[in-house]
């Protein structure tokens, strides 16, 4: 019989090896596929224009009606042509008022713009017709001979032009001949399909809405019998005139004009965007290079890149072999990413920006701070007294679990952001959402099957090299088999006799409302300086500029008093130049400063134009943020409340996140330092590393209140649940900090927004997340009747757990050893003793201790 459970037992560890070593195949197969994706990444990925530089084009507005133009038809026609050219595939595109009547588009990445151009500023007025509404009879004899169209033809070799048969539409029509029965305001959907099976021409399909549908309907059932004609107009243009073969009641209706596929895609962007209240002109046009610059941006990598590997030297000194297990791990996450944003970019559903690339660097943080909570989990199991092939999978489920949850809640905030935001902030939201599937993906195929594999052989057998011996050596102490030297001084990586955070919850919590206070008063008083992007300001063109590069003329400008100039090279028929943007409202401050800086550089008056412009961010893209922002944080409180059975850990998050993004505006305002995208994007990036932290620290007091007989207050239980988790959350902020500060210190201006940004909130984040978060959902839940009972029973002191015992249940060596170490560990933050109820000399002889309750 026991040869036969031997057997059993070896063929089912035989089956989960198996599972495990396909699971790694699987990934193996995936890093190749997606290397071959991104391989080269410059080439693969989309970069938008901030990375890039791309085409700059001004459209000059003019009212249809002969009018002034409004500036909320200005405000209404930026928003359409951004929709657009987001339609386009160009995302991340600047799309900005200058001046009263212009607007400046930049698109990333386009050379060939002519086609995309004419769908920009088309106006897009779609109007449906009946023929016997039309009061020109010119036109009427047109539409009914088929004239509207203009033949195409073609020029044989010998100079004999032929028909081809094909023709373009080029009858115009004068508003107020004819009585509109439908418009572009009654469209439902639009799509592409062909004009018939065997046609080679498309079409653009449309639903009409209810009002749409029955007029169309009333319309056709007037004119079927006669098989009357119902004209389809396109900005004053006849497209088509077909007659009515039979009653149209279902409101799906087909616009046909000889139209190739690109022609019928380039329709259906204008139709799906509406209809723009005023008409445009192409005023200039010329190839600008990015806003962060090339330079920037490789000196950017560059500090990144050491940064990256100070943090891999850092998890080989603190966690020797299992660090090497990460590193691996790291580089799985980074190969599936790119090849999903490569896959993405060949599709033109992707561009990155700087706010992609803050979005990239939070996701590989996670991917770090994932592997450090699994890490740290499976040493806490052999702690308390699992082997290593146990602890592989007991551990590595549980840290693989905490992750989970962790990234779903910064899922949920990605997800708004992505949906409700535009802008940079959407793309952001999109790649903070791609990189936490990534490091699920590679949690689950890789990083868990590879410790299951190491762990009965080359991990049992080898715990010094993989960083375990320590935890081993400490199980006889946690599992009562040997008696704890007095003050449980053993040693080893993890904490042995709890702090006691919580002790000094009055002061942290009072510390976190002075500060916020504070905060807001230099708000108040100072304000905030918000840059170009936000406000507005003038831009510079300067033209046939030479070899002065941008890293001059921004020395140039900060002599001049511009400091926070924005700057892109540019180039007109060949002669190189440069856009600038400054915060300077007066056109008149803008033109001495231009002045000075052209004098520097010996250039002529002449060589530049000074206008005033509106902000990247409009209102709108503003108040979507906010939205977005907003219901991200009511999301955040439901997923917390739904997936712990608590509201009040959701409000408590919440509260901390909101103390971590004050404190960083706070000081920028108190500094005077420029709030930009970049910091914007920074700011996004704090708000998912504070829920990271929060929600591991969270899920922590869950597991331990689980279990069926507590003999310690809530509060208690919090602190030690803090002190579980405390190495692991200063371990993943450091690995996330020391790229930013390498960024802060030696990065290029233009990046330092982004890191000073981020540098303040992963201090602020994890500070919050064990002084702010924690204390008042202890404070919140110790209220609680079946909490409060505790605080009667066991006292208001906090009870600090020495190698995971409660004051009273650890055995050490030597009676009076015992009772100065109950004394030791039951002292408050003030100095106070602990329970007395813990202070019997028969109490450590007692087998009872706190063990987490595994699910």
């Amino acid at each position: 019989m026991s040869e036969t459970s031997s057997k059993a037992k070896r063929r089912s560890g035989g089956n989960v090896d198996r599972r495990n070593i396909w699971l790694v195949v699987v990934t193996a197969v995936l890093v190749i596929a997606s290397i071959a994706m991104f391989m080269p990444p410059q080439e693969r990925i989309n970069q938008a224009l901030d990375l890039q530089g791309g085409l700059s084009v001004v459209l000059s507005a003019e009212s249809n009606d002969g009018s002034e133009v409004t500036a909320e038809q200005m405000e209404t026609s930026r928003s359409i042509i951004e929709s657009r050219v987001n339609l386009l595939g160009a995302s991340e595109a600047v799309v900005q008022l200058q001046g009263d009547n212009q607007i400046l588009v930049q698109i990333p990445g386009l050379s060939d713009t002519e086609e995309a151009l004419e769908t920009i500023g088309k106006t897009g007025k779609l109007e449906f017709a009946r023929l016997d509404s039309f009061t020109d009879q010119d036109v009427v004899n047109a539409i009914q001979t088929g004239a509207y169209l203009s033949q195409e033809t073609v020029t044989d070799e010998a100079g004999n032009v032929f028909v081809t048969g094909e023709g373009t539409p080029s009858l115009e029509v004068e508003p107020g001949t004819y009585e509109p029965i439908v418009t572009g305001e009654n469209i439902n959907r639009v799509t592409v399909g062909r004009e018939s099976e065997t046609s080679q021409f498309y079409a653009v399909d449309l639903n009409l809405d209810s009002e749409g549908t029955k007029a169309f309907a009333e319309a056709s059932a007037d004119l079927v019998e006669d098989h009357g004609q119902i004209v389809i107009i396109l900005d004053g243009v006849v497209q088509s005139a077909p007659a009515v073969q039979s009653e149209i009641p279902d409101g799906n209706v087909a616009i046909t004009g000889n139209y190739s596929l690109a022609e019928a895609q380039s329709l259906v962007t204008v139709l799906e965007s509406g209809s723009l209240p005023v008409s445009f002109e192409y005023q200039t046009a010329q190839t600008v290079g990015p806003t962060l610059g090339q330079g920037a941006l490789r000196s950017g990598v560059i500090v990144a890149l050491i940064g990256l590997l100070l943090v891999m030297l850092y998890l080989l000194f603190f966690y020797k072999g299992l660090g090497f297990i990460t590193a691996a791990a790291m580089a799985v996450f980074a190969c599936l990413y790119l090849g999903i944003l490569a896959l993405l970019s060949h599709f033109n559903l992707f561009s990155l920006s700087l706010a992609g690339i803050a979005g990239v660097v939070l996701t590989i943080g996670m991917a770090a701070d994932s592997s450090i909570l699994t890490l740290e989990r499976f040493r806490e199991e052999i702690r308390l007294g699992r082997s290593v092939r146990a602890a592989s999978i007991t551990g590595v489920r549980h840290g693989i679990m905490t992750s989970i949850d962790a990234d779903l809640v910064t899922l949920v905030s990605a997800l708004a952001l992505f949906f409700l935001a535009a802008a940079s902030v959407k793309g952001f939201g999109l790649t903070l959402a791609l990189g936490i599937f990534c490091d699920i993906l590679m949690m689950l195929l890789f990083k868990a099957p590879l410790i299951r594999l190491l762990a009965p052989k080359a991990i049992a057998k080898n715990p010094g090299f993989w960083g375990v011996k320590d935890c081993e050596e400490a199980a006889p102490y946690f599992t009562d088999e040997k008696e704890a030297p007095a003050g449980g001084k053993i040693p080893g990586r993890f904490i042995k006799h709890d702090f006691n955070i919580l002790g000094w919850r009055k002061v942290t919590l009072t510390a976190a409302v002075v500060a916020v206070v504070l905060v807001l008063a230099i708000l108040g008083i100072r304000g905030i300086n918000f840059g170009i992007e936000f406000v507005g300001g003038t831009s510079v063109a300067f033209h046939n500029t030479g070899d002065v590069t941008i890293e001059q003329l921004r020395d140039a400008f900060d002599e001049a008093g511009e400091t926070d100039a924005v700057i892109q090279t540019t180039e007109t028929d060949g002669e190189p130049g440069f856009l600038v943007r400054t915060t300077t409202t007066s056109a008149e401050d803008a033109n001495v400063a231009a002045k000075a800086v052209a004098d520097t550089f010996g250039w002529e008056t002449d060589s530049f134009e000074v206008t005033t412009i509106g902000p990247d961010w409009g209102t709108s893209v503003i108040k979507s943020s906010v939205i977005a922002f907003l219901v991200s944080l009511i999301l955040i409180i439901i997923y917390i409340s739904i997936r712990f059975r608590d509201y009040k850990m959701g409000v408590t998050a919440i509260v901390a996140l909101l103390h971590d993004l004050i404190l960083v505006f706070g000081i920028y305002a108190l500094i005077g330092r420029e709030v930009t995208p970049n910091t914007i994007a920074a700011v996004l990036t704090i708000l998912g590393y504070s829920l990271y932290d929060t929600v591991v620290v969270f899920r922590s007091i869950d597991d331990n209140m689980k279990g069926d007989s507590i003999k310690c207050t809530f509060m208690s239980m919090a602190n030690h649940s803090l002190n579980q988790v405390l190495i692991r959350s200063l371990n993943t902020s450091i690995t996330s900090l020391i790229p930013v500060l390498f960024m802060l210190l030696f990065g290029a201006e233009t990046l330092k927004d982004f890191a000073l940004a981020m540098t303040i909130g992963l201090v602020s984040g994890c500070y919050s997340s064990l002084a702010i978060a924690t204390p008042l959902y202890a404070i919140w839940k110790t209220r609680e009747p079946e909490f409060a009972r505790l605080v009667k029973k066991f006292g208001d002191t906090v009870q600090l757990f020495t190698l995971n015992h409660l004051p009273g249940e650890l055995r050490v060596a030597g009676a009076a050893a015992t009772d100065a170490a109950v004394v030791d560990v039951g002292a408050d933050a003030k100095g106070g003793k602990g329970n007395g109820a813990h202070k019997s000399k028969s109490q450590p002889q007692q087998k009872q201790r706190y063990r987490r309750k595994d699910k």
